[in-house]
């Protein structure tokens, strides 16, 4: 694939992937195993996480509506669309190399929760607005030096970036464990 055709890929296709959670759980489980996988497997890991259950839990229907599905649309879209490389004749699909170049992370925001680029700036202002408070030594923030409050907006942001870090593990696709969530 070209510069041009990896960039394309980028947005407009990749949104669309993603809107689907077939195709959401598909593309997590082939980045996850990183080879070649049949049809079969594929179909049978995104129903049972569609169907919250284990593997050697689900029925045959269940197995067969993802694989059918698969089968006649997604699998034959996602290869014409560059997210994977589907053999017909191997039954066989796996990530494509623009695909594996691609990290996707998905920030999940519920409707009551604010998204982590806005909590940052509102963070960086209210810091701001500390270290502004201390340096024209308005009271209270004269009873602390210069550089506890110094130490203060770097604990806040410290603390703020390792709970960032440990909520957004559970975020990208391909990391081990189910596909992440998506509101739908």
């Amino acid at each position: 694939m070209s510069e041009s055709e990896t960039e394309s890929l980028s947005n407009d296709v990749l949104y669309d992937a993603l809107s689907q959670t077939r195709r959401r759980y598909a593309l997590h489980y082939l980045k996850q195993r990183g080879e070649p996988v049949s049809v079969q497997e594929l179909a049978e890991q995104v129903a049972a996480w569609e169907n919250e259950k284990e593997i050697e839990e689900l029925t045959s229907q269940e197995r067969k509506r993802v694989y059918i599905a698969f089968y006649q649309s997604h699998l034959q879209t996602m290869d014409d669309n560059g997210l994977v490389e589907y053999d017909d004749d191997d039954g066989t699909v796996t990530l494509s190399e623009s695909m594996r170049d691609i990290d996707l992370y998905l920030e999940v925001v519920p409707e009551e929760s604010v998204p982590w680029s806005l909590y940052y700036a509102g963070l960086a202002v209210a810091n701001a607005a500390i270290l502004l408070l201390a340096w024209l030594e308005i009271r209270p923030f004269t009873m602390l030096p210069d550089l506890a409050w110094g130490a203060v907006v770097l604990v806040t942001f410290g603390v703020s970036a390792f709970v960032q870090f440990y909520y957004s593990r559970q975020m990208h696709i391909g990391d081990d464990g189910p596909p992440p969530e998506l509101a739908e």
